[in-house]
């Protein structure tokens, strides 16, 4: 298997801040008679503040949501300026004291979330926990990654959880504390991240990343709503449909779980069931857009690989009625310098800038990989993340906010810097962790600067593209719901087009698609598909029907295949969302070549 696919399979089973694919069946625990464990759900804790053992002064951090803002009544002097955080002046000592018997425990049963006894000693203050190994792929590898939970009672600075990542994979363990710190420089609202050294009964154990919990804790450091709900996305599903597919789990509810979850349904239902008229304002009063598409241009610079199971967070505020995205595993990229690789291996800087979209090629590469063990696999993207590439005005602005990390935090200068700022710090700790290669070690930091010089020529290179989606000549023009309904394509390109090969759908993840007829269009011509189920009354019939309580249709180039030969089940030449549509009315652009859609009277 080459480098690149097996790095693409190693993504999909996650890279250790998500939880196991399924929940095992669990061995029987040590013997813990007298004590009194803690419930070990998936939850974790708050870490500390950049210089940990600090407490929390309530001050928001560099990834708050208010952070670098003026105050109220000050001149307007624009925007802060994109600056990465400043590097922790100290890295903090943790000593996991274990029992050995409960520590051989859980060498032989890595995948049990059960946990066993732990006394944490940071920097010479104890308090007693429970600890288990955390992760997807990360589990039997030979640096493990820790969950820890303080017994009631137990804190330090203010936290009494604890993700400790190992970032074994990782040679130089600069790839997610170097993304969340893009993140943090980007005012996006991310979870902290701190080194620490870890030891184990005394024994150094290496440098570990100290990953924050989004949980209670997080609401209260990040400045949102104490009572604001929290759901995680399932397993293999960050995809923002209202159910998952047989191979995914759904998401999971992190914080107030006894009220349900009609809020994420109604939102979900919006996100999929909404018309392209309404999307941009509705998106604007109810999410938190700036970050969201904030995250989507930060996703480009570190070529987040595999958002479908990063298991990120969406976190709703109840009462401004508002929604927040927060990403999570930002390792899952390929920005990292893989242990496993050659450590002459080059960077991957070529992947491609819509990620997790249904217009990214690898959506095609993860597909491929797993129908043959999964037959029931279909094409995984976000809807969201689609609709938002979809409409010019979010899509401008997304692209601004790129276009503004190349030349502010990820220029060459700003994080060249700030990458010699960390190797600095850690480097004498990389030195003498047990678990780390020294050939790749030696090369780790330029290699992560080699990958920032690369990527942002990718990146310069791929804008005019970025900013010319959606500019196609063949559109949909028109739909209409209902047992009469139909699908309206035209040309509004300056050369004659021919529909052979081309398909249409009323399901974007579907594998197979209708073929058009072998017909032409002229520029300025439409075509009208009839959606009547009747494929019998003539070619120009479609299979399907258009529901009038919304949906979906798509155009795609059936002439086009992916890099191995097979139908391409990405990048389609249009799509349109709709929302309920009454008996009479049509939906449409409002200019044939506008990106503009609104509800028409139906005109016979």
């Amino acid at each position: 298997m080459g480098r690149w696919r097996w790095l693409v399979l190693m993504g999909m089973l996650g890279l250790g801040a998500c939880g196991p694919e399924s929940a095992p069946s669990l061995p029987e625990p040590p013997d813990r008679t007298g004590e009194n464990p803690l419930p070990t759900t998936p939850d974790g804790g708050t870490p500390p503040s950049e210089d940990a053992g600090t407490p929390d002064t309530g001050a928001p951090d560099a990834g708050a949501p208010d952070a670098g803002k003026p105050d109220a009544g000050a001149p307007d002097a624009g925007p802060p300026p994109l600056e990465f955080p400043p590097v922790q002046s100290r890295i903090p000592s943790f000593d996991l004291q274990i029992a050995p018997e409960h520590l051989a425990w859980l060498e032989q049963n890595p995948e049990t979330d059960e946990t066993v006894p732990v006394t944490v000693v940071l920097d010479g203050e104890s308090a007693p926990g429970q600890l288990r190994f955390r992760g997807a792929s990360t589990r039997t590898l030979p640096q493990k990654s820790f969950k820890i939970e303080l017994d009631p009672g137990y804190e330090f600075a203010d936290r009494d959880h604890f993700e400790l990542l190992a970032e074994w994979y990782d040679s130089g363990k600069l790839t997610e504390k170097f993304a969340v710190d893009l993140y943090t420089a980007m005012k996006l609202p991310v979870p902290r991240a701190s080194y620490v050294k870890v030891s184990i009964n005394g024994q150094p154990n290496g440098l570990y990343v100290d990953m924050e919990h989004v949980g209670k804790d997080y609401l209260k450091h990040h400045g949102l709503e104490r009572n604001a709900s929290i759901y995680r996305c399932g397993h293999r599903n960050c995809e923002m449909t209202p159910r998952p597919g047989s191979y995914q789990t759904d998401f999971e509810k992190k914080t107030n779980e006894d009220t349900g979850r009609a809020d994420l349904d109604t939102f979900l239902a919006w996100v999929n069931r909404s018309d392209d008229a309404e999307f941009e304002a509705k998106l604007e009063r109810h999410v938190d857009v700036e970050a969201y598409l904030g995250n989507l241009a930060a996703d480009m610079l570190i070529s987040n690989n595999i958002v479908e199971d990063s298991r990120s967070y969406w976190v709703h505020e109840h009462g401004k009625d508002r929604w927040q995205y927060v990403p999570w595993d930002l390792n899952n990229a390929r920005m990292l310098f893989w242990r496993t690789w050659a450590p002459t291996d080059p960077p991957i800087e070529d992947r491609w800038a819509q990620p997790f979209t249904l217009y990214d090629p690898g959506v095609q590469d993860l597909y491929e990989l797993r129908v043959g063990e999964r037959p029931s696999q279909r094409p995984t993207w976000s809807v969201l993340a689609t609709r938002v590439w979809d409409r010019p005005a979010l899509r401008a602005r997304m692209l601004a906010k790129l276009e503004a990390a190349l030349a502010g935090p990820f220029s060459e200068t700003k994080a060249n810097a700030h990458i010699d700022a960390l190797w600095a710090r850690v480097s004498s700790e990389l030195a003498s962790d047990p678990y780390i290669s020294p050939e790749h070690l030696a090369r780790a930091r330029g290699f992560l600067k080699q990958y920032v010089r690369e990527r942002r020529a990718f990146l310069q290179r791929a804008l005019q593209d970025l900013k010319a989606h959606g500019s196609g000549a063949l559109v949909i023009r028109e739909i209409n719901a209902g047992s009469a309904g139909y699908v309206e394509l035209y040309n509004r390109g300056t050369a004659t087009l021919s529909l052979q090969g081309y398909e249409v759908t009323n399901d974007l993840r579907a594998t197979t698609r209708y073929a058009l007829p072998a017909l032409t269009l002229e520029p300025g011509q439409t075509l009208r598909l009839q959606a009547d189920g009747n494929t019998a009354a003539g070619p120009t019939h479609l299979p399907f029907t258009l529901s009038r309580q919304g949906g979906e249709v798509g155009l795609f180039n059936g002439n086009l295949v992916s890099s191995t030969g097979k139908p391409r089940l990405h990048s389609p030449e249009d799509v349109v969302y709709y929302g309920p549509l009454a008996y009479g009315t049509v939906y449409g652009r409002k200019t044939p070549a506008s990106e503009d859609f609104e509800r028409r009277p139906l005109v016979p």
